[in-house]
């Protein structure tokens, strides 16, 4: 079971380390491509695109899905926590 939690909670965090990875990517090398670049982009957007139809960027020019990925997966590595153990 222990290994259970650890694989849980470290998928929980490398998801999150990639999806701040994303952020800072888009904030300092916006238009950078390299292969590095790419896998972080292809994995995070598979976690942000549910969160950027609930929520669209619309005319704000702000997104916010990295932020609601990050909660989410934390929300759910807690629910799978509390149903397993």
């Amino acid at each position: 079971m222990h290994l259970l939690a650890a694989a849980i909670n470290y998928t929980v965090q490398i998801l999150n380390i990639i999806i701040v990875i994303r952020v800072l990517l888009s904030w300092l090398a916006p238009y950078t491509h390299n292969d590095f670049t790419d896998v972080v982009y292809a994995v995070s957007e598979s976690i942000l695109r549910p969160f950027r139809m609930i929520f669209p960027m619309g005319y704000s020019r702000i997104d916010i899905s990295p932020i609601l990925a990050y909660m989410a997966l934390n929300l759910i590595r807690r629910l799978l926590f509390w149903i397993i153990f």
